[in-house]
């Protein structure tokens, strides 16, 4: 009699176990590492793009993508400049105070891979080389930001030079440029003003 009794009891207790699988145990880990970070987000890519004649301003550029690991480009002329900007005077002045677009003659692709550009000039006749303003103007960069640099063999024109470099990214944000004879000694402590490298 108890063992009638006992034998609906001991059916309801092995439902019960049978409805507790392991399945509704397992852990949600899509999209997350072994530390709890979102692995789906992408990386802040940089891009270190530049104007250099006689190698000043490559320097620099090579120095800030050493620091940052940006990638590098070389913006050039379809006509190119004389290997001493001096003897192109007539044509770089005509090119500065008519605000003429040169030809590049290696545009990328697109830039839309790059969300900070490092922008790299010689300053001449008071101005970026305008080949670099057609490069900039080639582009949509509402939203990237652009980050000017300067080589020069006086400061005069510097503030003039970044304003110009605005005025063509006007729908960019902008972060403080940096500019120099050509050293590059100061460019990591300006990085980590701008917050381009982390503190020590």
């Amino acid at each position: 009699m108890k063992t009638l009794f006992l034998l609906p009891f001991m059916l309801l207790v092995m439902l019960g176990m049978q409805a507790c699988s392991s399945d509704d145990f397992q852990e949600d880990t899509e999209d997350v590492d072994s530390n709890g970070i979102d692995t789906g987000e992408a990386e802040t890519k940089m891009l270190v793009a530049y104007f250099s004649a006689t190698g000043t301003t490559r320097g620099v550029a090579n120095r800030i993508a050493e620091l940052t690991g940006a990638d590098t480009y070389r913006i050039r002329a379809l006509e190119p400049y004389a290997s001493n900007p001096y003897d192109d005077s007539d044509r770089i002045q005509d090119e500065a105070y008519n605000n003429r677009r040169p030809e590049v003659s290696n545009l990328p692709e697109n830039l839309d891979n790059y969300d900070i550009i490092f922008v790299g000039s010689p300053i001449w006749w008071h101005y970026p080389a305008m080949v670099v303003c057609t490069f900039l103007e080639s582009y949509d960069l509402e939203g990237k930001t652009i980050i000017p640099f300067f080589t020069y063999g006086a400061n005069t024109y510097f503030q003039q030079s970044v304003d110009k470099i605005h005025e063509v990214t006007s729908v960019s944000v902008h972060l403080r440029a940096f500019g120099s004879t050509g050293s590059t000694s100061g460019v990591e402590n300006w990085l980590h003003e701008i917050g381009m490298l982390a503190a020590n």
